[in-house]
């Protein structure tokens, strides 16, 4: 059965992916969906699979896999000849490595971005916006995966995030989106780690 793979033919993270499945074998299962989307205006076919909207987002025998270490993770699984080493200090080595990697193509990724916007004499307000709705679609999807006895890696990432959220955009209101990530975070938050490395608020000059 065929993998679907949501991409566009000029992303990098695309491209990352697919060199991985040529490497282990893989590309031959992939059928490859491009589509054109962007923070303001996502893909529906995408955000049936992602609430970010982003690509590459892989569907695999009913699987939705996002984003591109996570397909990453998923091909190494699969494949006879591993993308990551077995070893810890290796395998940390190796996400270091894709780390720096993969902010190069982040930050070149939003180079190109400001860049169309100049031209066009665009301003943010539409990126704002459209950034926003996935920051509250992701929080309604997070919202239903979430366990009150299971404080593993994804969870610290959403809590960081929620906490990140209050920290800086304080007028999106997540909360009213999912009743029960509010819950959770609420919960979450009073953990001695959150309390340890709650960010300081800046004195006002």
């Amino acid at each position: 059965m065929s993998w679907i793979l949501y991409s566009s033919p000029r992303s990098p993270f695309v491209r990352k992916v697919m060199i991985a499945a040529h490497e282990v074998g893989f590309s031959g299962r992939i059928q490859r969906q491009d589509v054109m989307t962007n923070p303001m205006r996502p893909s529906l076919e995408v955000l049936e699979f992602n609430p970010l909207g982003m690509i590459p987002t892989l569907v695999a025998d009913g699987e939705m896999i996002f984003d591109s270490l996570v397909i990453l993770e998923f091909l190494n699984e699969q494949a006879a000849s591993p993308l990551f080493p077995a070893a810890a200090a290796a395998r940390r080595d190796c996400l270091t490595r894709h780390a720096v990697a993969n902010g190069m193509m982040d930050k070149a990724v939003r180079m190109l971005d400001e860049t169309f916007r100049a031209e066009q004499n665009n301003d943010t307000a539409e990126h704002i916006a459209g950034f926003s709705d996935a920051q509250l679609r992701s929080v309604e999807w997070m919202g239903k995966r979430l366990q009150l006895d299971r404080f593993d890696a994804g969870d610290i990432a959403f809590v960081s995030a929620l906490a990140y959220l209050d920290f800086r955009f304080p007028k999106i209101e997540w909360r009213n989106h999912s009743p029960a990530a509010a819950a959770w975070f609420a919960s979450a938050s009073e953990r001695p780690s959150m309390q340890k490395t709650a960010m300081a608020v800046p004195p006002k000059p």
